[in-house]
């Protein structure tokens, strides 16, 4: 009797920790149909399915293409909390070039900080925009 209680208690212990990082990994990846090249940091991606990921280091992002499988890590700074139902990658552009600045995920928002490509200086007119795409 006393050992079916013990497997009994550890059984549902057991069941609470797999059940809770099962809901900790739903909410920390995240895919995004990106329909532009952009950047992150100095390299340059090019249109595609890709899988945002939070690393289980703080201030990390991971971001798979996941058409190639190549990885990259993105280190992020963590801002204020948001609406819970936003879910985005938001982009910034000029004149034609993009880069990834913030991820919203589970209520978070943050900045990437990995430094964006160096743009000379030239006389091209250009649009200034942020453009946010949907993760599911």
């Amino acid at each position: 009797m006393k050992l079916q209680l013990t497997t009994m208690v550890l059984t549902a212990g057991l069941s609470v920790l797999v059940g809770s990082s099962t809901l900790s990994a739903q909410n920390r990846k995240a895919t995004a149909d990106i329909p532009f090249a952009y950047h992150v940091g100095q390299q340059t991606f090019s249109p595609g399915k890709y899988t945002v990921a939070k690393s289980s280091s703080p201030g990390v992002f991971a971001l798979r293409e996941t058409a190639a499988g190549h990885d990259i890590f993105m280190p992020v700074t963590q801002q204020d909390t948001g609406a819970k139902d936003a879910w985005n990658l938001t982009f910034s552009c000029y004149a034609g070039d993009c880069s990834l600045s913030q991820i919203r995920m589970a209520g978070d928002s943050y900045n990437v900080t990995a430094r964006p490509p160096v743009r000379l200086a030239s006389n091209r007119v250009g649009v200034a925009a942020m453009i946010s795409v949907p993760l599911r």
